[in-house]
């Protein structure tokens, strides 16, 4: 039972990154922009569209973090779970970009796969991590 909840928590993980990606590139922006304000105000950047790349690309760095903590979880008593693991996430990534060439305004970019597989793999890497630290 155990094991199926923490699929059910990758499907539903995967979810909402999807969703995210569904967002048209007006919507997406509007986010990207209410959260930089915000941080520019807090932190006095006056530099907005750097700022909103910035959060844009840790947005796709931290989905994919979580995602390959919640893989790892699920597959972390199968061999050769690392592989695995980054093999789903990867191939996640991948739709995930792809995904994103049928919604309004929105584009397939190598470099948020290769940032979305980074962060998998270092949310793979301290799950991997914390679960020998804590004898798991």
């Amino acid at each position: 039972m155990k094991k199926y909840f923490k699929l059910i928590l990758v499907i539903i993980w995967m979810i909402f990154i999807f969703m995210m990606s569904a967002f048209s590139a007006t919507e997406s922006g509007s986010q990207s922009y209410l959260i930089a304000a915000f941080v520019g105000k807090l932190f006095h950047i006056k530099n907005i569209t750097l700022l909103i790349f910035i959060i844009r690309k840790l947005a796709h760095f931290t989905e994919f973090l979580i995602l390959g903590i919640l893989v790892s979880n699920w597959l972390k008593n199968y061999n050769k779970k690392l592989c695995l693991s980054v093999f789903i996430c990867t191939i996640y990534a991948i739709s995930d970009e792809v995904h994103q060439i049928f919604v309004p305004g929105r584009s397939c970019e190598v470099r948020d796969m290769l940032i979305d597989v980074l962060g998998a793999i270092i949310g793979i890497f301290i799950f991997t991590i914390l679960s020998k630290k804590n004898g798991n």
